[in-house]
């Protein structure tokens, strides 16, 4: 009996174990801009819009769901070609389906070029 204790306590916290890894996620850093560094740039800034989605199937099983925000950063500062991004915009969705929910990060900013 204490055999099958042991057995289902190891199951039981392995099993805790990965579901609180499999529920994180990585943080986004958006790095704050001093307005004085493009205060002087005759351009008005361009708009950039970038999206991210992940689904989580059965409620349960997470698929590129984690790290969304940081994949729609990532585009976003590849959009941005080395400029300024400001003013950043972050809005969730969430779709539900039969099988899951879709989520979806879609992150807008303004961009000023680097004299």
């Amino acid at each position: 009996m204490k055999k099958i204790t042991t057995i289902v306590g190891t199951v039981l916290m392995a099993s805790m174990s990965m579901l609180i890894i499999g529920c994180s996620g990585t943080p986004v850093h958006i790095q704050t801009v001093s307005p004085k560094l493009y205060e002087n740039v005759t351009d008005k800034g361009k708009t950039i819009t970038a999206s991210a989605s992940g689904f989580q199937l059965l409620l349960f099983i997470p698929i590129d769901i984690n790290d969304r925000q940081q994949r729609a950063y990532q585009m976003l500062e590849a959009q941005a070609g080395g400029g300024y991004i400001t003013d950043v915009k972050i809005k969730e969705e969430w779709t539900y389906a039969l099988v899951g929910t879709s989520y979806k990060t879609t992150m807008t900013a303004t961009v000023y070029p680097k004299n």
